[in-house]
C-alpha cells in the first residue's frame, strides 16, 4: 500500500493519483497527488504524459 499527501485536502491517501498543474506565467508547476475525493470535488485530471507532451497542470473545464 502507498501512503501520499493529498495535496488538496493535506491528509494522507492510500488511493493517490497523480496530477499535473499548469502554472501560466509563474513557472514551470509542479507534480502533485490527490486523493479520489478531492479529484471529484475539484474537477482534476489525472497526469497523462503520453497527451500532454510532458510535466502539465491541468484542470477540467465544464
Amino acid at each position: 500500500m502507498t501512503l501520499r499527501l493529498c495535496n488538496w485536502h493535506q491528509d494522507y491517501t492510500d488511493r493517490p493519483t497523480l496530477i499535473a498543474l499548469i502554472e501560466t506565467g509563474s513557472g514551470p508547476g509542479a507534480i502533485l497527488y490527490a486523493c479520489p475525493d478531492c479529484m471529484h470535488i475539484y474537477r482534476l485530471r489525472p497526469f497523462d504524459p503520453a497527451t500532454s507532451g510532458g510535466p502539465v497542470y491541468q484542470r477540467r473545464r465544464t
